[in-house]
């Protein structure tokens, strides 16, 4: 019963954000169709969580990749997965803002309710979160979903995902630009030349 309880450091959560979700979160959660968007995922805090890198082939273990690699896909997304977890019975909750620790730039967390009662196996064939990466893993190559559009670095900021930095505003990262360094007078002080006298020229002399 002890792994049934025991705590994953991946299922730690990020601070949730005070202020309400920006544009970018009302547009994901538009474009889910008949999935549910819910704003509070207290409910859900003892389901399983997942995460795309968990099940990315260009990943290794040692960089978050849980399943083997002959079970894994190129470029996994979250929507994707949620389907995958459809398909096998289970309920599942979507939440768009969420990342990965090591996975800032692809956003996107399935939670799973594997248990009944935090106890009692949902499907007794699928008892471990093991079980439930490999059964899911089976099932994403056959699942084609659009993906979502990646947020920009401002709407992770903005949802609570990344820490702002002393000094950042909106659209400094869209702005940015390298530019030529400006090239400075030269402070080095140089010697006039000395002016050539002319050579006198003359009758050429015969040494007998």
């Amino acid at each position: 019963m002890s792994s049934i309880t025991e705590m994953d450091v991946d299922d730690m959560d990020f601070p949730l954000p005070t202020e309400p979700s920006p544009p970018i979160g009302a547009r994901i959660g538009q474009s889910l169709g008949n999935m549910q968007v819910v704003n509070d995922a207290s409910r859900f805090k003892r389901w399983v969580c997942l995460y795309p890198l968990y099940f990315d082939s260009a990943l290794s273990v040692g960089k978050g990749r849980k399943v083997p690699a002959k079970l894994a896909v190129p470029s996994p997304h979250a929507r994707q997965i949620s389907e995958a977890v459809k398909q096998c019975g289970l309920n599942v909750c979507l939440e768009p803002a969420k990342t990965h620790p090591r996975d800032f730039f692809r956003p996107g967390r399935v939670r799973v309710q594997l248990f009944m009662d935090g106890v009692v196996p949902v499907r007794s064939d699928i008892a471990t979160r093991k079980q439930l990466m490999q059964r899911v893993a089976e099932l994403l190559p056959s699942i084609n979903m659009p993906r979502d559009k990646e947020p920009s670095l401002e709407d992770l900021i903005a949802q609570g995902a990344l820490p702002s930095l002393p000094g950042m505003v909106p659209g400094m990262m869209d702005d940015a630009s390298i530019d030529e360094p400006v090239p400075q007078p030269s402070t080095s002080v140089s010697k006039p030349k000395k002016a050539t006298k002319p050579k006198k020229k003359g009758r050429a002399k015969t040494i007998v």
